[in-house]
């Protein structure tokens, strides 16, 4: 690991605005392991910090596909939208 991403974490997930008002394949979350809880199964997710993966805007990139677990059945209205 490189020392700078050292306490860094991402999270790709999915939600019901994909394909909607959000990029269909997903999108992203950079958290920081500063940002845990008061326990270690805590962690401060702000969905304000959202967003579109490049594979978004160009077809030059690929980017990694949202597992199972991280797919969400209620719509996250927050972040960066995604309209073509």
């Amino acid at each position: 690991i490189m020392e700078k991403y050292a306490d860094s974490l991402f999270l790709p997930f999915m939600d019901e605005t994909n394909g909607v008002t959000s990029y269909g394949g997903g999108r992203y979350l950079d958290l920081s392991t500063k940002d845990l809880g008061t326990t270690a199964n805590e962690i401060t997710l702000d969905f304000n910090q959202v967003y579109n993966p490049y594979c978004a805007y160009s077809k030059h990139y690929n980017c990694p596909i949202p597992p199972a677990n991280n797919v969400l059945d209620i719509e996250i209205n927050a972040g960066v939208s995604y309209h073509k």
